[in-house]
């Protein structure tokens, strides 16, 4: 088994770019070429692959541009609203109405005017921290696209909001006016556009039947019970997922504003649900005195319940981060082993069997109880079979 594309792919650190892969700057997102290549290694078309910590879709979208059916699972309906807009089939037709739709609204967009109130997302708090003139634009634009658009191409005009306030917002030191606003979102229209029709035209190339992508919102513990056609008909091949990493906080369900501040604005945009802290996102609280005891039992559970939708020599690809790893690893080694997964030799690779694959990791924001840089950008690939 030939691994090194394998390996250059966890090792490149190009900016997430292709089909629909950045529509949206998910957290602790894994790059499209690692997805891709755990894919053409171990899976052949038409078989599934299974992503239960699918966070930004990225393993899906390569799913589908490579003729393999995709299940993916998230207790983060953000994460599930995604995966929905990322793997659109839009026709010409709808995206063209896509970009007739963004260059008719955005020049008339303006803080200045009044708005139509979300009044029922403003007492969930999902507004909370909100700079005004951006909270009043995109509820501007979210009223048109409610008036002007419906169903598949309403959820594409929603991601060109999204994308476009979180880079007015998120972790800025200084907030762009409402010009360069405008500006940013009509060259997201087109990038959200662009993605969409290249998505479409490279799956409408692959000969044979269309494949299925399935995205749930579903605990992974909860996975045997899935109502999934995918999982029943064809198990997975292939999971390839990166986890929540043990003692690291990564922060997936809020923008950061100005510092500290924090907003569920994500929710708003998508007309999604959240209510839930940080740690229910990672297991388990990082500060904890138990924290590793925890993580632990979580992951096994979580793992066991994986190793139950899948046949025997499905393959795990796995990307994971840790703060302590000389203590951590082998602890989530044993986790894999107890579940029913046992670790593959990388012989014909030209390394030791069992060798360790590291990685940099570029442009991560972590919050990491160990505050060594080592440590906190560096993750690991794991290789697995079911046994």
């Amino acid at each position: 088994m030939n691994l090194q594309p394998l390996l250059d792919a966890i090792n490149d650190r190009n900016i997430v770019s292709g089909l629909t892969h950045d529509i949206y700057r998910y957290p602790a997102r894994f790059s499209p070429l690692f997805a891709r290549a755990a894919i053409e290694l171990f899976t052949e078309p038409g078989d599934t692959i299974l992503d239960p910590y699918m966070g930004g879709s990225t393993s899906l979208v390569e799913a589908l541009a490579l003729g393999r059916h995709a299940v993916g699972t998230d207790i983060n309906q953000l994460a599930v609203f995604l995966a929905h807009a990322k793997t659109l089939l839009l026709s010409d037709d709808n995206i063209e109405l896509l970009r007739i739709w963004a260059e008719l609204t955005i020049p008339e967009l303006s803080p200045r005017k009044p708005v139509v109130r979300h009044t029922y997302y403003k007492e969930l708090g999902y507004q909370t921290n909100m700079p005004w003139r951006f909270r009043k634009i995109a509820e501007q634009a979210i009223n048109n696209a409610l008036d002007l658009l419906e169903g598949d191409v309403l959820i594409a005009a929603r991601c060109i909001i999204l994308k476009t306030v979180q880079w007015a917002v998120d972790c800025k030191k200084a907030l762009p006016t409402a010009t360069e606003f405008r500006a940013k979102l009509a060259d997201d229209a087109r990038i959200v556009a662009d993605g969409l029709q290249s998505l479409r035209r490279q799956v409408d190339s692959i000969r044979g039947r269309r494949t299925t992508i399935e995205a749930h919102h579903c605990a992974t513990d909860e996975i045997g019970c899935l109502k999934s056609s995918l999982l029943q008909r064809r198990p997975p091949k292939l999971v390839v997922t990166s986890p929540p990493y043990p003692g690291v906080h990564v922060l997936y369900h809020r923008w950061q504003v100005l510092g500290r501040r924090e907003t569920a604005a994500p929710y708003w945009i998508t007309e999604s649900n959240d209510g839930q802290g940080a740690s229910f996102y990672t297991f388990c609280d990082r500060r904890r005195q138990d924290h590793d005891e925890k993580y632990f039992a979580r992951l096994l559970v979580c793992y066991t319940a994986i190793r139950s939708v899948v046949p025997d020599d499905c393959v795990v690809a796995q990307l994971v981060g840790f703060a302590r790893p000389e203590e951590q690893l082998p602890l989530y080694l044993d986790v894999m082993r107890r579940a029913g997964f046992a670790r593959l030799e990388f012989k014909g690779a030209g390394r030791p069997a069992q060798e360790e694959y590291w990685r940099a990791v570029p442009n991560r924001k972590w919050y990491n109880q160990v505050r060594e840089e080592v440590r906190q950008s560096k993750e690991v690939l794991l290789l697995h079979r079911a046994r």
